[in-house]
């Protein structure tokens, strides 16, 4: 009685500590324009703006951050790449704006276009189906997808992946392993362990066919009590455990990932009764 009553509050702290990723509302994104057709961002570009130019443009604009909460920001806007220079098109708030009060005049070229010099960094744009959603969707895994570098506004590189899932027969998804994995750890091999103790996991190695291989478990907190063996062997059965399964994986701009986290560690809550 005591082991599945355990294995049922394992469940529900599992299920707490992952209720974040279907909570968040999905967000709008910006859309970039490259060779006429549309993709999606994964940043808001408006954001590099300085405040001063940001704010007057909420205020002209009206950027209204309460009337929808898909999306927050109050906007949407459209960029389109023009020989390997980005421009900022239209803003839409709840109608479209192409101009823009005379607030971006300082970037305006001799064609009258608004050169989006203020941008710089490395950015995600996608198109086709969504392989994999992400909480808030403001960093979905698009079939197709251009990574650009970009500097004051000028495109430095540009390349186009096409992105995959790893689905083989038999593999897990990260939904059916926060299920399973409660009643496949071994319990019963730490009977003098009490108390919750909350372990940070990350896939740490993948091969080239995007199989995990190995784990990097860590143990976050725990009860005073537990000694650096108990640690040790708590960690290589969470360990143990993680590898018997084959997990879906998915294939991004060249990198695999195992969620939709960007391959960010993940806690998980175990309770020894």
């Amino acid at each position: 009685m005591k082991r599945i009553i355990s294995c049922i509050l394992s469940i529900l702290a599992l299920l707490l500590a992952f209720s974040h990723n279907v909570s968040a509302t999905r967000q709008a994104r910006d859309i970039i324009i490259i060779d006429k057709v549309e993709h999606r961002l994964n940043k808001v570009l408006l954001f590099q703006l300085d405040s001063v130019t940001y704010d007057a443009l909420g205020k002209r604009l009206e950027f209204d951050k309460s009337s929808h909460s898909a999306n927050w920001r109050g906007h949407v806007s459209t960029f389109e790449v023009r020989d390997n220079k980005l421009y900022l098109n239209s803003i839409a708030t709840f109608k479209e704006h192409t101009d823009f009060c005379g607030l971006l005049d300082q970037y305006k070229d001799r064609r009258g276009r608004v050169f989006a010099s203020w941008v710089s960094g490395t950015f995600i744009c996608g198109t086709g189906g969504i392989i994999l959603f992400s909480p808030d969707g403001v960093d979905d895994f698009y079939e197709r997808e251009t990574e650009l570098v970009v500097e004051d506004g000028v495109i430095v590189s540009s390349r186009t992946y096409t992105n995959r899932t790893r689905n083989t027969p038999g593999v897990v998804s990260f939904e059916d392993v926060r299920y399973r994995f409660p009643k496949e750890f071994q319990y019963d091999k730490f009977p003098d362990v009490k108390g919750r103790v909350f372990v940070k996991m990350n896939a740490s190695e993948f091969d080239n066919e995007g199989k995990i291989t190995d784990w990097d478990v860590t143990i976050l907190r725990c009860p005073e009590s537990l000694t650096e063996d108990q640690k040790e062997e708590i960690i290589a059965e969470v360990t143990r455990v993680l590898r018997q399964y084959d997990w879906k994986t998915y294939m991004r701009c060249g990198n695999w990932y195992w969620s939709n986290t960007r391959n960010s560690p993940i806690t998980w809550s175990l309770i020894f009764k």
